[in-house]
């Protein structure tokens, strides 16, 4: 079985890494920009490339393909590999609407071909901790969380005036945001949005708004807050992390750049034997990765690997994906709602 990848950008490296890692390889890659395509394809040794994903599909005898470009191609080249009885795997962005989430979703119903979604900060070494933790009781019963995503304003994407980001709903957010939205959920359930503060302090006059803060409610009281910033201080900087609280403590999880876990409970400080064997755990599993694969988070993703393993395992008929295609549709309908509210913020100071 081989699989295939539209888009060569640096995110497609680590599509490759994945599917090897499932057992599958990459026989065939596709990019508008033939010479991008070309030299993805000669890296990777990689036998074939296009820039047509219709001759792709056409040309090869395909098990999946990655969908690596830009969201707003998502819709258009799902429901084409899905009308070809083509398994899919989507990145996040799932889709940028809920109409095209929900029209690929009737092509699922159409098709043999299956579908799962990149989620990938859900299924870092931390935060997949964290899942088990909470799930085991360690801090109670859940009742909020905040998720934290800081940039300094030379961030890649934010401080490209031409790139993409900008031109989706709610510009650079509107990318960003299917993050905290699926960690949200994950942990919370269902949310509903209550309120959106967006707000300009950095320097880019191509970004209307870049701080955001979200305040969102599930069911049983629980709340939820995301905070993205592109103002961190300093110059390539990122932190993401996340806390979440409980009726017996709060957890701390680091995502980027330094993967980490940490529980406090009323009574104990953080500094424990279990907050020591949580990093030890994690340090562990990172580290042996590195060894086991030969290479280091530029080109492989622990993430990647889990959701696109698991994926290929549901169409041997073993369980479910860990991402499913109703899980994509339910994050892009709460990032919709946040980014419409940012545009009618946007629209009110004009």
């Amino acid at each position: 079985m081989d699989a295939g990848i539209v888009g060569c950008g640096f995110i497609s490296g680590i599509h490759v890494n994945a599917w090897k890692d499932a057992g599958i390889s990459v026989s065939a890659v596709c990019d508008l920009n033939e010479k991008t395509a070309m030299q993805f394809a000669e890296e990777w040794r990689i036998p074939s490339y296009y820039t047509s994903f219709s001759e792709m599909l056409k040309e090869e005898d395909l098990f999946a393909v990655s969908v690596c470009v830009p969201p707003k191609f998502h819709a258009n080249i799902a429901l084409e590999a899905l009308e070809a009885d083509c398994n899919l795997v989507v990145e996040k962005p799932f889709t940028l609407t809920t109409d095209e989430a929900e029209n690929v979703l009737d092509a699922l119903q159409r098709s043999s071909g299956k579908l799962t979604i990149i989620h990938s900060q859900l299924f870092e070494h931390s935060i997949f901790r964290a899942m088990k933790r909470v799930k085991a009781g360690d801090i109670g019963r859940v009742i909020g969380m905040d998720v934290g995503i800081l940039h300094s304003n030379d961030e890649t994407m934010a401080a490209d005036k031409n790139h993409w980001c900008h031109r989706l709903a709610g510009g650079r957010f509107g990318e960003t945001l299917p993050h905290p939205v699926y960690l949200l959920r994950a942990f919370l359930g269902k949310l509903e949005v209550k309120s959106v503060l967006a707000d300009k302090l950095g320097p880019h006059p191509w970004m209307p708004f870049d701080e955001l803060r979200v305040f969102l409610e599930a069911e049983g009281k629980k709340f939820g807050t995301i905070h993205i910033s592109f103002n961190a201080p300093g110059q390539n900087k990122t932190d993401v992390h996340v806390n979440i609280y409980g009726t017996g403590g709060t957890m701390h999880a680091g995502i980027y750049p330094i993967s980490s876990l940490m529980v406090s409970k009323p009574g104990r400080g953080i500094m424990n034997f279990a907050n020591m064997a949580h990093q030890v755990k994690i340090w562990a599993a990172y580290l042996g990765n590195i060894i086991a694969k030969g290479t280091g988070p530029r080109n492989y993703s622990i993430s990647h690997a889990r959701i696109i393993r698991s994926f290929v395992q549901s169409l041997n008929g073993n369980g479910q994906p860990l991402v499913t295609p109703e899980n994509g549709l339910e994050n892009v309908q709460v990032v919709e709602q946040i980014c419409e509210q940012i545009e009618e913020t946007r629209t009110s100071k004009n």
